[in-house]
């Protein structure tokens, strides 16, 4: 074998090494993004489905306001509007999640699952609309029974202030936690897309 054979040959394994190191980092770098995108998936999944495993609690404190109401002899038509927003708040939630499956996310059809999602974020849309109407229709008839009760012009004021913040901050609240709720959708969404492409 002459030096010029030799020398290909060194250089033949030099390529070789760095090839196996360069695929070794390649490999270990794949892993950490697959580590990166299940974490961030999870995430996201406790964030989807926090909205469906917080309805029971919501449903409980919405029931022992009723009951408190009831007990203090309240108008009728709060308790009812009250009785009729959880009853509708409830079933419209567990109708936004129909088909939404945590297994599904992880396991299942990347295509249909991407499709059951999205399905999910327009029927969440929707209740999340019709809650805010509801809610809005139930402080305008708050304020006007406010009008009707026969206190002084000062309390009624500072009564309708204060229904007016809570209807703002509660409005708020929700908009904030519908966003986050879309936004991860959104992000598991573009995930399966990713993963459907390797």
């Amino acid at each position: 074998m002459n030096k010029e054979e030799l020398d290909i040959n060194q250089e033949l394994e030099q390529m070789r090494q760095a090839y196996a190191a360069l695929k070794e980092r390649y490999d270990k770098q794949q892993i950490i993004t697959e580590d990166l995108l299940q974490k961030a998936m999870k995430k996201d999944v406790r964030r989807l489905f926090l909205s469906k495993k917080s309805t029971v609690c919501a449903a409980a404190v919405l029931a022992a306001a009723i009951i408190f109401f009831y007990l203090r002899g309240y108008e009728w038509w709060i308790i009812i509007s009250l009785g009729i927003f959880g009853l509708l708040s409830v079933l419209g939630v567990f109708w936004a999640y129909k088909g939404v499956r945590e297994e599904d996310i992880y396991n299942g059809d990347i295509l249909s699952t991407a499709e059951t999602l999205r399905q999910f974020k327009k029927r969440y849309v929707i209740l999340v609309s019709g809650i805010c109407i509801y809610f809005f229709a139930f402080v305008i008839a708050g304020m006007f029974y406010l009008t009707t009760m026969n206190i002084s012009t000062e309390i009624m004021w500072r009564r309708g202030i204060i229904v007016a913040v809570l209807c703002v901050g509660s409005l708020t609240l929700e908009y904030n936690s519908a966003k986050r709720l879309l936004k991860a959708c959104d992000d598991i969404i573009e995930r399966l897309k990713m993963k459907d492409e390797r």
